[in-house]
Formats: structure tokens, C-alpha cells, sequence
């Protein structure tokens, strides 16, 4: 009966969260739902994988015998959906959104979409005030300037312009592609996005893969770059925050992106010795894997959090940065 009463309330829901996953980013996926529930989010969240379920769903009631359905807590519900795609699924998310507002979603007023390395540090209703101006998107730290005339932009009006595209907008920032918050009602910004994805295909780009290349050519990072397009079209407003929104420089950090070495993987102390000490997302990541979904168990988490911390002082004294 209170599951019932609790699926009702979610319904009534404005916003939704979906991811993509698969392998170890089941570790990623674990902080990242942590820290939703952490926050206060009150829905569901849809992950869809590729390959096998996480091994810690054992932790979890079950939402539904019917379907791969969970509560993480009282208040977030977790439905997992199995996808088949070729594409790597940084290629696949505008697909993903628009399949989900078309039904597991149909009911939400708006869908965000997080990577699985993405850790929310503001709680939930600074989220649910900013999804009321538009389409939500963040800065990238690497040519985070990004001119309105820089050349490989003026290229992009050029592909662009082949199959349709009119009328770019002056833009002078470019976007991290780790999260994207789009109204239902502004549904067709997923679809440019999904048609300019296609269109970097066209160039040779093979969509399975992440990244080819170097910046010196026009698409570099498929999906992202085609999210900036995009924004340059878009006819929907945009509402965006700088790149330390998402930890990458200092100032009002609303999330943690954990882009490049995941904190799961390697060793921490070895990477700081070659001048790469831990990072705020690396150190944030530790402090949300033992609850509601734990991840280690007590003594591997003590010391992960040992070795992080020993790395994060190596740091003091051996940094690239």
C-alpha cells in the first residue's frame, strides 16, 4: 500500500533524471545516485546500460517483480533499461531523452540528464529552480571560450548549413556534454541535437567511438560538439552556468564531473606522484559510496579514503597544475 502511495506521488513529479551506463561505471553510477538522494530529489531516475547489472542491487528493495525497478530511498525510484545500440552512449543520449519523453518519461515536465560521473553537491531545489528558465547546460573547462568567429565554429555553420541549419546565435562559450536539462516542451533541441550527432557521422566520424582526433579538426568530440551546435540554433532559451558549476575551476560548485581518470580506477598515489593529485571530484566521490548505496565495504572504504588522502598530500608537492 505505501508503495502505491509513493509511485502516485512520483507521478505528480515535475522533473525526471536519466543516465547511461555500463561496465565499471556502475562505481560512478552508485555516487552519482548518492548524491542524488543526498540532495533531496524526490522521482525516478532511468538508467540505461549496456552488459550486466551493478552487483550492489542486492542492497535495494525492489519497486516491481515485473521490471528491473528499485527504491534507492523512500522517495527515488531507480528503473533500469537494458538498450541495444552501437553507438557509444555519449552518441546515444539525445536518443535515449527523446525515448524517454516519449513514454517511461511522457509524464515529466523535464528531463535531466546526467553522466555517471557527475555527483551533485547543491541540493535538489537549486535544480528545480534552475530547470525553470530553459534548457540547462554547463561549461566546459577546455575551451570553455570557445568565439562566436572562431574558425572551427564558422565551420560548424557550414556542415550545419547543409542540412538545414539557418540562423546560428552568437555564442561564445562552449558546453560540457556530462549533463543537458531540457523541457518536454523543448523536445525539438534533442532532435537538432540527434540530427547533428547523425551529421558528424557523415564526416567520417565513427559514432562507437568517444572521441577521434584532435581539436585542430571541426568535430573532435561528437556528441559535444554537436550539443554546441545545437545551442547555436536553438530556438529554445538556454540557461547555462559556468565551468566551475561542474568543479572544474573554483567558485559556486553545484556538482562534481569526474572527466578524465574515474577515482575507481588506478592507483591514486601513483598518478599523484607523476603530478596528478586527486581531484575535488576524485575526493568528493569517496565521501558518497557508503550510503544509501555502498559500494565497498567498510574497511576497502577506510582505505580508499586513506590512500586519497595520502595521494591529495603527495599533490602538495608533485602537481602539473
Amino acid at each position: 500500500m505505501r508503495d502505491n502511495q509513493i509511485k502516485e506521488e512520483l507521478r505528480a513529479v515535475e522533473a525526471g533524471i536519466c543516465t547511461l551506463f555500463e561496465g565499471n561505471y556502475h562505481l560512478g553510477l552508485a555516487a552519482f545516485l548518492n548524491s542524488t538522494v543526498r540532495a533531496g530529489y524526490r522521482g525516478t531516475i532511468w538508467a540505461g546500460y549496456r552488459g550486466v547489472l551493478p552487483p550492489w542491487l542486492n542492497q535495494l528493495k525492489r519497486a516491481s517483480h515485473d521490471a528491473d525497478e528499485y527504491w534507492i530511498a523512500d522517495q527515488v525510484r531507480l528503473m533500469f533499461l537494458k538498450l541495444d545500440t552501437q553507438l557509444h552512449f555519449t552518441n546515444y543520449k539525445p536518443d535515449f531523452m527523446l525515448r524517454l519523453l516519449a513514454a517511461e518519461a511522457r509524464n515529466c515536465d523535464y528531463l535531466w540528464y546526467f553522466d555517471p560521473d557527475v555527483f551533485l553537491t547543491a541540493k535538489w531545489p537549486f535544480f528545480a529552480e534552475w530547470q525553470r528558465f530553459g534548457i540547462a547546460l554547463c561549461q566546459e573547462v577546455v575551451d570553455n571560450i570557445f568565439p562566436a568567429d572562431n574558425p572551427l565554429r564558422q565551420q560548424w555553420v557550414e556542415h550545419a548549413s547543409r542540412i538545414g541549419f539557418e540562423n546560428p546565435r552568437p555564442i561564445d562559450c562552449y558546453y560540457n556534454g556530462g549533463l543537458v536539462g531540457v523541457p518536454a516542451s523543448s523536445a525539438g533541441f534533442l532532435e537538432s541535437w540527434r540530427s547533428l550527432i547523425a551529421m558528424v557521422a557523415t564526416t567520417g566520424f565513427d559514432l562507437r567511438h568517444l572521441n577521434e582526433g584532435n581539436r585542430e579538426q571541426p568535430f573532435h568530440v561528437s556528441d559535444q560538439d554537436a550539443l554546441n551546435i545545437a545551442a547555436m540554433y536553438s530556438k529554445f532559451p538556454l540557461t547555462t552556468l559556468g565551468p566551475q558549476g561542474m568543479g572544474f575551476v573554483p567558485g559556486g560548485i553545484m556538482m562534481h564531473h569526474a572527466v578524465g581518470h574515474k577515482p575507481w580506477n588506478g592507483s591514486l598515489p601513483l598518478r599523484a606522484l607523476r603530478g596528478m593529485p586527486p581531484t575535488g571530484a576524485a575526493k568528493f566521490y569517496f565521501t558518497l559510496v557508503d550510503a544509501p548505496i555502498r559500494v565497498y565495504s567498510p574497511l576497502r572504504l577506510r582505505a580508499k579514503r586513506m590512500v586519497c588522502s595520502i595521494a591529495a598530500f603527495i599533490g602538495r608537492f608533485y602537481s602539473r597544475r
